[in-house]
């Protein structure tokens, strides 16, 4: 995602743990190390399904969301009224709401009325989910030698952080994920890939939890 490196994308994740989950795309701007140039560039690929505003679960970006709440004022409506409805979205005269100071023409209407009509969309497409262990619901179920099956969550420098089925990811160090060496992470897996791992490691107190490939 453009403006997400491997540090502010794991900041995100530790922050939505520590407060349960986003309810709106302004609560990204207190992840730590997130400024408003990285959130300018991230906040129209983030979706926050939980949010007040149905807007923050759509492509739309921030900044034209002023755009979106006129077309629903020119038919008297709300935003949420304007998404739901598709009939009204196409009777819109784009023509209209054209603002070359802001560099907001016919094709970037055209994409604000796409993304406003397909809300709650992944970005990333269809993909199979993972069968979690149904015997391991928590750091207190895990064993040591246990292979389960995991998601790739985040790729770091030093390894890739893997959801097991648990409240909180493992860690497969770079040294635990090939047979054969590798100069960072991302040469072996890549976001979103389904994996078969080995714990080797539970530290409850740290929140900790080492895993491997080499299985």
């Amino acid at each position: 995602i453009s403006g997400l490196g491997p540090v502010l994308a794991q900041n995100i994740i530790e922050y939505r743990k520590e407060i349960g989950g986003f309810n709106s795309r302004e609560a990204l701007k207190k992840v730590p190390r997130l400024g408003n140039k990285a959130f300018e560039q991230c906040a129209g690929f983030l979706r926050v399904p939980n949010s007040s505003n149905i807007l923050d679960n759509t492509g739309v970006h921030p900044e034209r969301y002023d755009v979106v709440l006129k077309m629903a004022k020119a038919k008297k409506a709300t935003i949420d009224q304007l998404v739901e409805n598709p009939h009204t979205l196409k009777e819109i005269e784009l023509a209209e709401f054209i603002d070359e100071s802001s560099d907001l023409g016919i094709p970037t209407l055209q994409d604000i009325v796409k993304e406003i009509q397909k809300p709650g969309l992944d970005p990333r497409g269809d993909a199979e989910q993972v069968k979690f262990d149904d015997q391991v619901r928590s750091m207190r179920d895990l064993r040591q030698g246990m292979i389960l099956n995991g998601l790739i969550t985040n790729i770091t420098n030093f390894g890739a952080f893997v959801d097991i089925g648990v409240k909180q990811d493992g860690l497969v160090h770079i040294s635990q994920i090939a047979d054969k060496f590798i100069s960072h992470p991302s040469e072996a897996v890549k976001l979103g890939d389904q994996v078969r791992v080995k714990v080797v490691e539970i530290d409850e107190q740290r929140k900790r939890i080492g895993l491997s490939m080499k299985i």
